[in-house]
């Protein structure tokens, strides 16, 4: 360590400073970087020596710590996907807002008509709808739900539909019935009877008007249609049980939602937070960030650390002989350039020069046909 550090100390360091965004996009990582005077980061000083390893996408979930209440106290909090701590569901606040609610039917999901609502199980239902009011024509109406669709209620409607032409996924009568009957009114309108007789009762059928989040389409689910309904997802309620990882609970549960630490977690001792057991928090929501991984080294350890990109960036001074060999390169690439568009233009300049005799050869010939064939009938006179 101490020849590692008298090494380090040999270094000569530029004067020029940079932001850290355009060092790690400038320079090839891992590299070292040095804090230039006057700017400041918390737990840097400016004689550290850091090594800037790599830029990772970095997600994590902000907390906040929970009293008795579930009153948020201290400072925001990150806790990253990563993290193997285990979690355990506690009683939202949304859930004395707006209490679970199971339903057997769409005519009870009316009744109440929350936000949303998800479905328990598979539902398949058919429905027989007129085309018009005065139209003779008819089609069946069929949609399927699969269980864990999420529903978001948008209003109600009525559809006019065929009088026992409803009800469910089955038939309701046979496919010979079926033709009996279409021959029997087939018959009637072109006798000119078609009136009551001939046309099947109609009638209209309340339905809910909701948006499938799975699918992305409108459905107009009838009163009539049973199946179970609640207004928590599947998932989420198989949560309420056992013990669960930030990213398992972050998949399946909306936020915010109250978690407690049941157990004792694995500890880091470079965590800036300490999770203990028996705290709760409040995961409130994701967050993504680009951060730039790197360890400070000093005389006496090394300290494993990041920092985040964002707008307004630290400066670092870089070695001496790096950036002298970055501005070199620099240079030569402009002076590529520079050759490469000279050339491009050179080529250009020959190409343009070519078609340009090529259009003159061609205007020349064009010119001597023409005046030969103006002779050739004055030479053919004088013979």
């Amino acid at each position: 360590m101490e020849k590692f550090s008298a090494s380090i100390s040999d270094i000569s360091w530029s004067a020029v400073a940079l932001p850290l965004d355009l060092v790690v996009s400038k320079f090839r990582l891992p590299t070292l970087v040095r804090l230039n005077p006057g700017d400041h980061v918390e737990g840097l000083s400016e004689d550290d020596v850091v090594l800037l390893h790599s830029c990772r996408q970095w997600t994590t979930v902000t907390a906040h710590s929970l009293e008795e209440g579930h009153y948020v106290i201290g400072p925001k909090i990150d806790i990253p996907l990563q993290y193997q701590g285990k979690f355990k569901l506690l009683d939202q606040d949304r859930d004395v807002r707006e209490p679970v609610q199971y339903f057997a039917s769409v005519e009870e999901i009316a009744g109440t008509f929350p936000d949303r609502v998800f479905v328990m199980e598979n539902i398949t239902f058919s429905v027989k709808v007129v085309s018009g009011e005065f139209s003779e024509d008819n089609e069946v109406y069929n949609f399927t739900l699969q269980a864990g669709d999420e529903l978001s209620l948008m209003g109600q409607a009525e559809l006019l539909c065929v009088q026992g032409g409803s009800g469910s996924s089955s038939s309701s009568s046979s496919s010979s019935s079926r033709g009996e009957r279409s021959r029997l009114g087939a018959l009637l309108r072109r006798l000119g009877k078609a009136g009551a007789l001939g046309r099947p009762a109609r009638t209209k059928m309340p339905c809910l008007i909701c948006m499938n989040h799975r699918t992305n389409e409108s459905l107009s689910l009838p009163f009539q249609c049973k199946g179970r309904f609640c207004t928590r997802s599947p998932q989420e309620l198989q949560m309420q049980e056992g013990e669960h990882t930030v990213r398992a609970i972050i998949e399946r549960v909306r936020l915010p939602v109250n978690v407690s630490v049941p157990a004792r977690p694995p500890r880091n001792h470079y965590d800036v937070h300490a999770i203990r057991e028996g705290q709760r928090y409040k995961l409130l929501s994701i967050i993504s960030k680009t951060v730039v991984l790197c360890c400070v080294l000093r005389k006496e350890e090394v300290t494993p650390s990041h920092f985040l990109l964002l707008a307004d960036m630290p400066r670092f001074r870089l070695p001496e002989g790096l950036l002298r060999a970055a501005v070199v390169a620099a240079v030569v690439g402009e002076e590529e350039e520079e050759e490469e568009e000279e050339e491009a233009t050179r080529s250009t300049s020959r190409w343009r020069c070519r078609a340009r005799c090529a259009a003159r050869r061609r205007s020349t010939r064009t010119a001597t046909r023409a005046r030969c064939g103006r002779r050739a009938p004055t030479s053919g006179r004088s013979a």
